[in-house]
């Protein structure tokens, strides 16, 4: 063996000179069954909980590849066996998060794979729910970036090189394309569905509404007095999605001159998934930020995990310092 064909190390000063940029490698891996994807429902990471993402995915631990590092994972989280040669590279993402932070550098080995052993199953505590989904109706909270990548896969266009995140404008800044697309798709969820605000025509329609929607069987019943009051106390509140006149959703933006509150952010089932709740909180937020205020707050059944992963994907955080205090009157 010729002395200097060996692999070699980087010296001390050139790590100080040129170490100052770090990048965080990971792997993805994306098990396939003819049109469908399976995805695990992340939570109690602190990172995109209550979002879905790939059916394994983690760290390269230091001095691993990234393909045993995969295999690794799928093991551990979901409880299967791959092959090497059945993992198919599907794209590598350079990706940045929305600050500088070297936490936030990142790059991102996506494999999908058609071929494994075992039955998949949650073995690990950071996810809690596993479910196949047809990659052309993907839920609404995955993972941006992941679901760029599963996006790309189903209309078959994804570049084996991509980027995520940077500056728009960049020409390599495939998050742009990204965005492009969610707009797309909650403009065509949207056709056929028009927004504004209830009025007494709609007591009894907003009723029935809720006994089918609301899934709160613990409340008061809803009497047309009490919304009658309510549309006549604060008219522009109560905001109402319509398709074909019929109510599919509500959503009650409350401002007490102190605090914002929200209430009775509800979807028809038959209509969910269609971005229709997305737009009424948009249309609830944007009228109680006219009023000046701080703080906006909801109350969510501890039980209503589609709804906290709505808020969740929103930006609203549990506060697990309050309790509810409530009394019938």
């Amino acid at each position: 063996m010729t002395i200097g064909r060996g692999r070699q190390a980087y010296s001390d000063e050139y790590a100080a000179a040129h170490g100052r940029f770090s990048v965080i490698p990971a792997g993805y891996i994306f098990l396939l069954e003819g049109s469908r994807v399976l995805l695990q429902l992340r939570s109690g990471t602190g990172y995109y909980d209550g979002w879905w993402g790939a059916s394994a995915a983690g760290h390269v631990d230091a001095g691993e590849s990234v393909v045993r590092g995969t295999l690794r994972e799928a093991a551990e989280e979901i409880g299967v066996s791959v092959d090497p040669a059945d993992l198919v590279p599907l794209t590598t993402m350079h990706r940045t998060g929305p600050t500088s932070a070297t936490v936030e550098q990142r790059v991102d080995f996506f494999f999908a794979c058609r071929s494994w052993a075992g039955e998949p199953r949650l073995l690990e505590t950071t996810a809690s729910d596993l479910r196949w989904f047809e990659l052309d109706d993907l839920p609404e909270n995955v993972v941006h970036h992941e679901r760029f990548v599963l996006e790309g896969v189903a209309a078959g266009d994804l570049a084996p090189i991509t980027a995520f995140g940077f500056a728009p404008g960049s020409g390599r800044d495939a998050a742009s394309d990204a965005v492009a697309r969610a707009v797309d798709r909650a403009d065509a969820a949207d056709e056929g569905i028009s927004y504004g605000t209830a009025t007494r025509d709609d007591i009894g329609g907003l009723i029935a509404f809720w006994q089918v929607a609301g899934e709160n069987d613990g409340r008061p019943v809803d009497t047309p007095d009490a919304v009658a009051r309510q549309l006549e106390r604060d008219p522009d509140a109560l905001i109402v999605a319509r398709a074909e006149g019929r109510i599919v959703g509500t959503v009650i933006a409350g401002y007490d001159g102190w605090r914002a509150h929200l209430y009775r952010l509800a979807v028809l089932p038959s209509h969910r998934r269609r971005g229709i709740a997305r737009e009424l909180m948009r249309r609830a937020e944007a009228r109680l930020a006219a009023f000046g205020v701080s703080r906006i707050d909801a109350m969510v059944l501890e039980h209503n995990e589609l709804g906290q992963s709505l808020w969740s994907s929103l930006g609203y955080t549990q506060q697990s310092d309050w309790r509810r205090w409530v009394r019938g009157v």
